[in-house]
């Protein structure tokens, strides 16, 4: 009990440690932010949540000591994928997210898609961006968000992390024994990213 207690515990410290940067990010006035700081806040605010769950099935089964570098690495690579899903259906649409297209950028959050068109647009452009999201947001800025967005290639980009990420948790979960843990993982893989 006290073992699964402290993997909570640790948990919920990542993930207010992941809300808390998007809280200074969104309150900062500048809205730099590079891909790197992005993943790294999505690997804290989503990653804890999956890691927490199953290391604490796997304490109830017995010693998690050698799942625990495995399972964190999984974690990672599935939260930040599933968090970038997020992202980008916020753009696309669907059942999970908003029906609104841009609630991230109308919320201020700090997303990987901002990150990675601050990184692909030239000075004119990223300028723009920042002066559009800085104001009230209609219909059309959500079009120009959106038209900037695709100038610097960025769901494409996004889309290619996706896979990337599931690439990873799989080589992760190729890797794990016994069978049954394995499949779970699989499992888990395509039931989080939508057998993307």
């Amino acid at each position: 009990v006290a073992d699964i207690l402290d993997l909570l515990a640790d948990a919920h410290l990542k993930l207010c440690e992941g809300q808390g940067a998007e809280l200074l990010w969104r309150d900062a006035g500048d809205k730099a932010l590079t891909p790197a700081d992005a993943l790294e806040i999505y690997a804290l605010k989503t990653s804890p949540a999956f890691e927490a769950a199953l290391l604490s099935g796997l304490r109830l089964a017995g010693s998690v000591e050698e799942y625990v570098a495995p399972i964190q690495e999984y974690a990672r690579q599935l939260g930040v994928a599933f968090q970038i899903l997020n992202d980008l259906g916020d753009w696309r649409g669907d059942d999970h997210n908003k029906l609104l297209a841009a609630g991230d950028v109308t919320g201020g959050r700090p997303t990987v898609l901002w990150a990675l068109a601050l990184e692909g647009l030239n000075d004119a452009d990223r300028a723009e961006l920042k002066k559009i999201s800085g104001g009230l947001i209609d219909h059309a800025s959500v079009e120009r968000i959106r038209q900037l967005y695709e100038r610097a290639g960025v769901f494409a980009r996004a889309d290619q992390l996706v896979q990337d990420g599931r690439r990873a948790a799989q080589a992760v979960a190729d890797a794990i024994n016994p069978p049954e843990l394995r499949r779970l993982l699989r499992y888990l893989i395509d039931t989080v990213l939508d057998g993307r």
